[in-house]
């Protein structure tokens, strides 16, 4: 049984990292946390949701490489995001300091 998909067949809209996370210590798959607002499955109904999602053909879960395609755009994303404001920071200060050296007489170096 692959849990990721059983969940994800139950729950499509689930992210992983974000509503449930899965661990293996070696043993075995299991959900180490569970933060959807039902009650965390048992291993009879995620078995069952496993077996269901095998037979029905037209359902297709998302791939982990598409989820990490996703996780990878928002990082880019909110990384241009922090750099345009950085900018922005950077600007501002320096406006900052011409303006209190003007004030004290001084010359920007």
């Amino acid at each position: 049984m692959i849990l990721y998909e059983a969940i994800k067949y139950k729950y499509p809209t689930a992210e992983p990292q974000k509503d449930f996370e899965l661990r293996n210590d070696g043993d075995g798959s299991y959900i180490n946390e569970w933060y959807l607002d039902v009650p965390k499955p048992t291993v009879e109904e995620l078995k069952k949701w496993w077996e269901e999602s095998k037979a029905n053909q037209m359902y297709q879960p998302p791939l982990p490489l598409d989820y990490l395609a996703q996780e990878v755009a928002k990082e880019k994303l909110m990384r241009k995001q922090l750099e345009h404001q950085c900018d922005h920071l950077t600007k501002e200060l320096k406006a900052l300091k011409s303006e209190i050296l003007f004030i004290k007489g001084g010359s920007e170096t």
